[in-house]
């Protein structure tokens, strides 16, 4: 036993069974407990006892990843010989971890860390990424496999990462190169039923924590406990990751949608393997950001709304802005405080605006006196993001954004537009019908050149109106074939209505109905939570939930997409309502003078409409 050991065991003062354990205080800044789980039977009481180690010279250690459930202590533990209680997760996963005959040195959270010294809980949370890091392994505890689902995913995952690691080393460390599947092989693949099990465990609550996402992605050595069976975690992403790249027809099948593994998970994989997953990503794909590992963190788990930044400082380094604020548990600092503080920090640290397209508004939010201009990552309204803060502005430009002393954020942008109709609030569940309504509704408020000629001969309205549905990406196709999708979508939106009552609508032809349904899948998952709109110089826009007509569409100089504004009482101060997906470009004309808004998409439609605008100095509270 270290001497470190020694002490904390001297300052627990072992006496009667009878006394509750009582933690010793951590002698250093990066120092930590380990938990010393003593062998026994199925039925045995768990016994531990807890040690001191340091992160320099730690005593070998496996560290527990786990769902905490019910936060209520009530299952026994015997601690150095004193009465301890700890969460039912924590006992099943103790219990899962137990050897018959011998101990074994494990790390978990909620009792190596002393949860009720709050002091101690923010200094050992940014040594977490770290302690999971040094980890002889890191072990994954997702619950019972009830459905006895597991050997059917480990023997899938041993045949599929197989052939990934050949076409890997095929490839070599070049982008893009791995051999997408023909259509004979893709359907192969698909009949597979054994991808349906593979789905649903990425269904179970472990992959829905927060926290998951550093204490898997960090680790050296990752074993997956699903029931009695063993996967490597490196190499479940391994093969998630090819699917999700190669194969995204799986999670149409299957409607997976927003519901899988969160994308934070590939992230962190490809982050640590960049050699390894180049050949699986264009060169241009987006980033690891910071910005973004918040945004998709928001649909995780967290018990502390303040954990949805401080569960991530640990990444700011590898993904971009430096902060400068430390975690604080105190009952005095809120999860509102701790936003303001990361906005305040990230603005004045980075000197942009990124931070904006991850704004998220309720209607109640929009009225609060908190600074709308603030990402309250507490809210999880949308599935999809308009557009990726990595990429690059739509008006370059030198000047760096300030905020005031009253917390206002204070920029340069330009007006363009003004809202005139929004549809209701959409949802994941809208049909295709609906959707054709709202497009028939929709085109009676457009100026006729924008309807004509039809949409097989590339008519700008149901061109822009598909782009507003899939915020101008693919999903689930390689680009060719989603633009097939998309075509016979449009097609589907303009076939006309029968006009005897008993007729029915044409049905697509076969070929063309899994296009519809896929690129139909991917536009509930960006509508959700939205509004359709339509603006007064007749443009479709996708805009946030709480739009309302009169808003205005605007740009900030230095963002990366349209926003909509809603003024307010004070000249050329506004409150911001969010993102929106516009068709326009900004442009900067060579010859001086003020900025040029034109609609396009894909250069279709930037000879309709363009028009002069001036910037203007504005102030978001």
């Amino acid at each position: 036993m270290s001497s470190t050991a020694e002490s904390a065991s001297n300052l627990a003062g072992i006496s009667s069974a009878g006394m509750l354990y009582e933690y010793a205080p951590l002698p250093e800044s990066n120092a930590f407990r380990v938990l010393i789980l003593e062998p026994g039977g199925v039925d045995d009481t768990l016994c531990c006892s807890l040690e001191i180690t340091t992160l320099n010279k730690p005593i070998p250690y496996e560290a527990i990843s786990y769902v905490w459930g019910n936060t209520h202590r009530d299952h026994p533990i015997r601690i150095n010989g004193r009465a301890g209680h700890i969460t039912a997760n924590l006992c099943r996963a103790l219990h899962r971890m137990r050897l018959p005959d011998q101990s074994r040195v494990l790390w978990a959270d909620s009792i190596c860390i002393n949860q009720d010294d709050l002091t101690e809980r923010a200094s050992q949370v940014l040594l977490m990424s770290e302690i999971y890091g040094q980890a002889r392994r890191v072990l994954l505890h997702l619950g019972e496999d009830s459905n006895q689902e597991g050997e059917v995913v480990r023997s899938l995952v041993h045949e599929i990462e197989a052939m990934v690691l050949e076409g890997v080393r095929a490839a070599g460390e070049s982008w893009d190169t791995f051999p997408t599947p023909s259509p004979e092989e893709r359907e192969q693949f698909l009949a597979d039923t054994r991808w349906e099990a593979f789905i649903n465990m990425t269904h179970k609550p472990w992959f829905t924590r927060g926290w998951v996402i550093q204490e898997a992605g960090s680790a050296r050595n990752g074993l997956m406990l699903w029931g009695k069976t063993e996967i490597s975690w490196q190499s479940f992403v391994r093969v998630y990751t090819w699917m999700v790249r190669r194969l995204p027809q799986v999670r149409v099948k299957y409607r997976d949608g927003g519901r899988g593994m969160n994308r934070l998970h590939l992230e962190m994989y490809r982050l640590r393997h960049k050699g390894e997953t180049m050949p699986l990503y264009a060169k241009q794909s987006s980033q690891f950001d910071f910005l973004i590992v918040l945004h998709d963190a928001r649909a995780l788990y967290v018990r502390d709304a303040r954990d949805r930044v401080y569960a991530f400082m640990s990444l700011a380094t590898s993904a971009g802005p430096s902060l400068h604020f430390q975690p604080d548990y105190s009952e005095h600092k809120t999860a509102r405080d701790v936003y303001l503080d990361m906005a305040r920090d990230y603005v004045n640290s980075m000197g942009d605006i990124s931070l904006l397209h991850c704004v998220q508004h309720t209607g109640n939010s929009m009225n609060e006196k908190f600074p709308s201009w603030v990402p309250r990552w507490d809210l999880n309204l949308f599935d999809n993001i308009i557009t990726h803060t990595s990429g690059p502005a739509l008006i370059p430009t030198e000047l760096r954004p300030s905020v005031s002393h009253d917390n206002a954020l204070e920029a340069k942008g330009l007006m363009f537009d003004d809202i005139i109709f929004t549809s209701d609030v959409l949802s994941r569940d809208v049909s295709m019908s609906d959707i054709k309504m709202l497009w028939n509704q929709m085109l009676d408020l457009l100026p006729v050149a924008f309807t004509n000629p039809s949409p097989t001969h590339g008519s700008f309205a149901a061109l822009s109106f598909a782009h507003v549905l899939s915020v101008g990406r693919s999903w689930g196709a390689e680009w060719p074939e989603w633009v097939k999708w998309r075509t016979a979508y449009m097609e589907y939106l303009c076939q006309e209505e029968p006009t005897r009552r008993d007729s029915v609508p044409r049905p697509p032809p076969d070929s063309a109905r899994n296009g519809i349904q896929g690129f139909h899948t991917y536009a509930q998952w960006n509508v959700h939570n939205r509004r359709i709109a339509v603006t007064k110089r007749g443009l479709f826009a996708l805009v946030p939930l709480p739009t309302q007509t009169g808003d205005i569409c605007g740009v900030l100089l230095g963002g990366k997409a349209p926003c909509i504004l809603r003024r307010a009482m004070t000249a050329r101060t506004y409150r911001l309502v969010g993102d929106a997906c516009i068709p326009v470009n900004v442009s900067r004309p060579s010859t001086g003078g003020g900025l040029v808004v034109s609609v396009g998409i894909e250069n279709s439609g930037r000879d309709l409409l363009n028009w002069s605008v001036e910037e203007e100095d504005i102030r978001l509270c």
